[in-house]
């Protein structure tokens, strides 16, 4: 009966439902605030490009289609002399797909060259696909081991030799590196705004750190502007920065 009574009581003080109502207002006010605009914000689920057609382009065309429609680009090289040659014959993701600013789109060129091959670009693909990628053209998979610097992609390739690009003989053998998860100790993220590209990914190497440039235009004057995370935060090794890119010029121009 005492607990029933405490519980009126406490049910009759105006004070409490003032309370109860204050509360419920606030977890809306978060919850619409985190909902509505940090949740957005942070993953930009309602931002997306449209995917441009460029079947049939040349690559030189491809490439500035969808580079200034802030897609990134890798060529994959076929040399089938019974197909269309230098064009653009398949794209990944297909054309008017809609995607993220930034995303990579694969473009498989016929080139038909029968003497030398074009070494594709393996790396962020997973082991067993990046094999059946080397054997189709015309390569052979050598060693597969373990990357010293660890990787939050885990048995992903991150390393391979001959790099892509590179025009070999059929037959060569391709040597491949693949990520182990995130290591164990943690390391401070170092500052590397102002720096050229391929720098600053030295420097985060050394300290066993990963990084990804963002909207990468193969301008060798852009430098690094920001990057995410930010300096100074921990991070275990392994992790990947992400480093965004303004051509200095324009910055100048707009001050």
């Amino acid at each position: 009966m005492g607990t029933l009574k405490t519980v009126r009581r406490y049910l009759s003080n105006p004070f409490v439902w003032a309370g109860l109502v204050s509360l419920g207002a606030v977890s809306a006010l978060v919850y619409l605030v985190v909902n509505v605009w940090v949740m957005p914000a942070f993953t930009r689920h309602d931002v997306s490009v449209t995917v441009p057609d460029v079947i049939n382009s040349s690559e030189r065309e491809a490439r500035a289609s969808l580079e200034s429609a802030a897609l990134q680009v890798e060529t994959v090289i076929l040399r089938k002399p019974n197909l269309p040659r230098d064009v653009v014959i398949d794209q990944n993701p297909p054309p008017f797909a809609e995607v993220k600013p930034g995303r990579r789109v694969y473009l498989t060129i016929n080139t038909g060259d029968t003497t030398t091959v074009v070494v594709p670009r393996v790396e962020s693909f997973g082991i067993r696909q990046a094999q059946n990628m080397l054997m189709q053209a015309d390569l052979i998979v050598g060693s597969v081991q373990p990357d010293s610097i660890p990787s939050v992609y885990k048995d992903i390739i991150t390393q391979q030799d001959p790099p892509a690009g590179q025009r070999v003989a059929p037959g060569t053998t391709v040597h491949l590196l693949f990520g182990t998860g995130l290591g164990a100790t943690n390391v401070l993220v170092p500052d590397v705004s102002g720096m050229h590209p391929d720098d600053a990914r030295i420097l985060l190497l050394d300290m066993r750190l990963r990084s990804i440039v963002i909207d990468d235009t193969h301008d060798d004057s852009l430098r690094i502007v920001t990057q995410s995370p930010a300096a100074g935060t921990s991070v275990r090794e392994g992790y990947e920065v992400r480093l965004f890119l303004r051509d200095p010029d324009t910055e100048d121009v707009a001050q």
